[in-house]
């Protein structure tokens, strides 16, 4: 009963959010050109030649979004969403921390001192690291005994998404196709 007990909680903390986020970023990937419905995921970030229909890789790093240049630089795939979500996650737990704790205009004037700039590079450099090694984050963070089945669990959320968004964007463009054949 425990176990199942578990793998509820695996799955609404870890497989429906990572789902969303990976069928967000996927779609957007494919909406963007980032990605091909001809070439399979697994193989999008791998060095390319000229020939691929593919933009995730560090080499056009530099061209794309915000979100999807962190993806790339965290080494794409599940691994790099679930560093790349961790990362998300932190920055907005220490943000909403920070705008909680103001007390006045001496926390806010208090931004824009060296010392303040200089600790919050280091703090987003701290930030990555821990994302990139999440594997070692989130096990403070979720109070289980099979945290081996939340990963498993992740990414059988990713692989849903990652096949929806492809099948979703494929249907959008059998759509498109038939709207323009029937004018």
């Amino acid at each position: 009963m425990h176990t199942l007990i578990d793998i509820l909680q695996a799955v609404l903390f870890v497989g429906i959010p990572v789902g969303v986020f990976s069928f967000l970023m996927i779609y957007f990937s494919y909406q963007k050109g980032y990605l091909s419905p001809d070439i399979a995921i697994k193989d999008a970030f791998k060095k390319h030649n000229n020939t691929s229909q593919s933009s995730l890789s560090r080499k056009n790093k530099k061209d794309l979004l915000f979100l999807h240049s962190k993806w790339v630089t965290f080494g794409g795939g599940f691994y790099g969403l679930i560093a790349l979500l961790t990362f998300i996650i932190i920055e907005l737990t220490q943000f909403f921390n920070f705008l909680f704790s103001i007390t006045g205009w001496q926390d806010i004037i208090a931004l824009f001192t060296l010392d303040t700039l200089i600790a919050m590079i280091v703090d987003s450099i701290t930030n990555m690291v821990k994302a990139a090694i999440w594997f070692t984050y989130w096990p403070n963070k979720f109070n289980t005994e099979n945290y081996i089945v939340w990963i498993l669990i992740a990414y059988i959320g990713y692989r849903f998404a990652a096949k929806y968004a492809l099948r979703y964007t494929l249907d959008q463009q059998k759509a498109a196709n038939s709207e323009t054949i029937e004018e």
